[in-house]
């Protein structure tokens, strides 16, 4: 008997069926047309799509409370839906189909890109920064990107 009135107690009241939050993410960045490797990435981490996108790439989930969720909180923007991280920088999909590289620790995001293929560029050019071999640089642009707009995001950006 005390087994049943417990779990009567800790069982919400909800007239809807409790969702698991990586879910609802997969779920908005599907709505977004992206491709499957960003609903791979911001839930388990880009490792589970590519070795190499290991650290430029980790998944939103990493910490509850981590820079994803601060920014959107701080920034009263629900329209940002995260995509990944790395360390306290962020990037989004906007839904004015903009998307955003945001730091935690500034007011704004540091950049602004008028579709996809600028994001996965920034990030291309991060890993070419970090001395990533240019075969596994092109199979990530693959993954993320239509084919005509792979040769573009291959070439790193002037920073």
């Amino acid at each position: 008997m005390y087994r049943l009135e417990l779990e009567d107690r800790v069982t919400p009241p909800t007239d809807r069926p409790l969702r698991d939050p990586a879910s609802e993410l997969a779920e908005r960045i599907r709505a977004r047309r992206l491709p499957e490797a960003v609903v791979q990435i911001a839930t388990r981490g880009g490792a589970a799509v590519h070795p190499a996108l290991g650290y430029r790439a980790a998944d939103v989930w990493e910490r509850p409370d981590g820079p994803a969720w601060e920014i959107v909180a701080a920034s009263g923007r629900q329209d940002l839906v995260p995509l990944w991280t790395c360390g306290t920088v962020a990037v989004f999909s906007a839904a004015d189909g903009s998307f955003l590289q945001w730091d935690a620790e500034e007011d704004g995001p540091w950049a602004v890109w008028p579709d996809f293929a600028g994001a996965v560029r920034d990030l291309l050019t991060d890993l070419w920064e970090d001395d990533a071999d240019d075969g596994d640089r092109a199979v990530i642009a693959r993954l993320l990107l239509p084919e005509h707009e792979i040769a573009a995001a291959l070439v790193p950006e002037e920073r």
